[in-house]
């Protein structure tokens, strides 16, 4: 009789132990998903926005470019400032020396304007005319970053000392470093747009 009531007492306490294990689980799987839910939103818009998407957008497909790359040139280049002054004098979002700027200027048949350069619209327009030049000029997307960054003089004559553009060509320690940040940030932009 004592063993019957023991199966019993044990059957019952089964059953709520299996209950309470059920509801906990339930709470930490919501828990788990409502921290994923805020890391991608989180992810999403302040480590990874898409602003000025409709220039972004725009100038990305009239130049031919990947949105992505704009977004990956500018994470890297400015970090979004519009007011950004580089060091060597590079201004606005994709930090653009001003007399590259001012021969896409004459190129794209606009006068030029320095101030211009710290106008959303008119940088990643003029931004976006360089990075098409570029890939005119370069095979590899690669190639293309590290001339935006040190120069389509000096990536040019880092190919011609090396049949094989990779990162051990590049002689500028910026430049590897700028060109891996790039990487980064384009295949973030890439699979945050899936």
């Amino acid at each position: 009789m004592l063993y019957i009531n023991f199966i019993q007492n044990l059957k019952v306490n089964d059953v709520a132990y299996n209950n309470f294990m059920k509801k906990k689980i339930i709470i930490i799987f919501l828990t788990v998903a409502f921290l994923f839910l805020i890391f991608g939103l989180i992810y999403n818009f302040v480590l990874f926005p898409n602003k000025f998407n409709d220039y972004v957008l725009t100038y990305a497909k009239q130049y031919d470019i990947e949105e992505e790359l704009v977004y990956a040139v500018i994470k890297a280049e400015s970090d979004f400032d519009e007011k950004a002054v580089s060091p060597s004098g590079a201004m606005g979002l994709m930090q653009l020396i001003p007399s590259t700027a001012k021969w896409i200027a004459s190129e794209v048949g606009e006068s030029y304007n320095e101030n211009a350069l710290f106008s959303a619209k008119t940088n990643i327009k003029y931004g976006c005319f360089y990075l098409n030049y570029l890939f005119s000029k370069f095979e590899s997307i690669d190639e293309v970053v590290c001339a935006y960054n040190a120069g389509e003089g000096v990536v040019r004559s880092w190919k011609e000392k090396n049949d094989d553009f990779n990162e051990s060509v590049i002689e500028y320690e910026e430049t590897k470093i700028y060109l891996s940040r790039v990487k980064q940030f384009y295949n973030m932009y890439k699979l945050k747009n899936l």
